[in-house]
């Protein structure tokens, strides 16, 4: 096994989704093997591997006329996607709801309390983007359904951290973004299955809606 090309492999998905979430690559833009493998000074081979499991995880489309380009999403597509990760993370939560002991509220409470702190010195959401991953990590962490969970991350981060990125940071504000997190944490304390599913419903439905509707607008620009 040629664990050099599979590392290889690795970096190139990341360097990828680095210039997605940057900015650099925007959806609709072509990938260029020849040119990621000279910037980069490494054969195609691990270039062409990072980018088939890009396409896997639904951040790259292959179509033969077209080649391999950054996969652009429909105001329905990010609807759709945003509604499954409701669906999955919400029942993951349930299922695994019994298994919550006081000291994992507390630590969920510390979280949102470091996230209020943050932003109360933040201008943007970006520097609460890894509180916003360890809070939504929190949540499923007692789920032991490795696949319920694999699907409902990169259903979310998918349209959030990358392909809509842009979109996704004007949708809210640091002050919207702490309410917005706080209703979630105060359902949880709640241990209310019914009121659990509601607001993790609203959370992502909130976001889609704007997001796909800033899309739409984009496109008919």
């Amino acid at each position: 096994m040629d664990f050099k090309k599979q590392t290889y492999s690795l970096q190139v998905n990341q360097y990828i989704r680095g210039l997605i979430q940057q900015g650099k690559l925007k959806p609709g833009d072509p990938i260029k093997e020849a040119e990621l493998s000279e910037k980069l000074g490494i054969s195609r081979a691990p270039i062409r591997e990072a980018l088939q499991v890009l396409v896997q995880e639904g951040l790259v489309s292959a179509e033969p006329q077209k080649g391999k380009t950054i996969r652009v999403l429909s105001p329905k597509e990010i609807v759709d996607g945003y509604t499954i990760t409701a669906i999955l993370e919400s029942e993951a939560i349930i299922l695994s709801l019994d298994q919550w002991t006081d000291e994992d509220f507390a630590d969920l409470q510390h979280i949102l309390d470091t996230i209020k702190e943050k932003s109360s010195h933040s201008n943007n959401v970006d520097d609460l983007l890894e509180l916003d991953e360890l809070l939504h990590n929190m949540l499923l962490s007692h789920c032991d359904n490795e696949q319920l969970i694999d699907t409902a991350r990169l259903s979310s981060s998918n349209i959030s951290k990358f392909l809509c990125y842009p979109y996704w940071r004007s949708t809210c504000n640091p002050r919207h973004f702490v309410e917005r997190h706080e209703e979630v944490v105060n359902a949880m304390f709640s241990k209310n299955p019914a009121t659990i599913r509601k607001t993790i419903h609203k959370h992502y439905n909130e976001i889609a809606s704007i997001v796909s509707t800033l899309v739409e607008h984009e496109n008919t620009k």
